[in-house]
């Protein structure tokens, strides 16, 4: 299983990729983040994903996105670029 995350996980891009991943057989959801909705189950913001998705909104300063294989941003240019480093190194890997 692949371990994924996904910063900016309630716009356009970030709930496709959620609706996207959430089926797939070798995709392991591990952190969804979002400022504005931290703490809020995702299937309360979007219900079409009740069932599939069984994740809370996380900060994305405190995320352990670390912890994951690859972490998606779905966020505007340039904000990948704070973050992008430290989970490089931790061997994580980033498509923004």
């Amino acid at each position: 299983m692949i371990k994924c995350g996904i910063v900016g996980a309630t716009g356009y891009t970030g709930v496709e990729l959620l609706r996207l991943l959430a089926v797939h057989p070798n995709i392991s959801l591990e952190v969804v983040t979002s400022r504005a909705e931290q703490g809020r189950p995702v299937a309360e913001l979007f219900p079409n994903l009740r069932g599939a998705v069984d994740l809370k909104y996380a900060d994305p300063g405190e995320a352990d996105l670390e912890s994951c294989d690859v972490v998606f941003f779905a966020t505007p240019n340039g904000v990948a670029m704070q973050q992008a480093a430290r989970l490089l190194d931790a061997g994580v890997r980033v498509i923004d």
